[in-house]
């Protein structure tokens, strides 16, 4: 006699509906592990926030753009997380640590150089630190990436916004 639970044992020893068994396995997504960092960063992006005036969305306070670009990373963080739960991923790999230390390095020599020497010699620095983590460094694609960045800068920042960061300092 069967009792009506699903997967109950019919009275001649059959199942009559078997039991589906779900298993996640967590290890070796790196879906897994950006949604979590996305979800993560965006929450205490979008907590972070609420220090500050949120204002209208007619008239924003300081606090209203980090609110609202912190829910939509915790959004895409939880779309990564479950697809990455509920999906075969690519594994993770080890974190390559030449790429992370010489962008770092880039970002540091930049900072240092910018005020000291000016945007000219700043930018291709910099350009030049960061490319040399990429497995394409070319010398011909670091000089024309320099050109159209230092353009780039001048244009913006000097004489659009008209910020006083010097092209060569004296």
């Amino acid at each position: 006699m069967a009792s009506g639970i699903p997967g109950a044992i019919s009275n001649q020893g059959q199942c009559i509906m078997p039991e589906v068994q779900v298993s996640f396995r967590l290890n070796d997504k790196a879906d897994v592990e950006a949604g979590l960092f996305f979800t993560l960063f965006g929450g205490l992006t979008a907590g972070l926030s609420l220090q500050y005036q949120m204002g209208t969305i007619a008239a924003m306070g300081t606090g209203m753009f980090p609110l609202i670009l912190g829910i939509i990373l915790t959004a895409i963080g939880l779309i990564i997380l479950a697809k990455g739960v509920m999906a075969d991923g690519e594994t993770i790999r080890s974190l390559p640590l030449k790429p992370v230390f010489l962008i770092a390095l880039s970002l540091l020599v930049f900072a240092a150089l910018v005020l000291a020497v000016g945007l000219v010699a700043a930018v291709p620095a910099q350009v030049f630190i960061a490319l040399w983590a990429s497995d394409y460094f070319t010398l011909k694609r670091a000089i024309a990436l320099s050109i159209g960045l230092l353009l780039f800068c001048y244009l913006v920042f000097i004489y659009f916004l008209g910020v006083a960061v010097p092209m060569i300092a004296i």
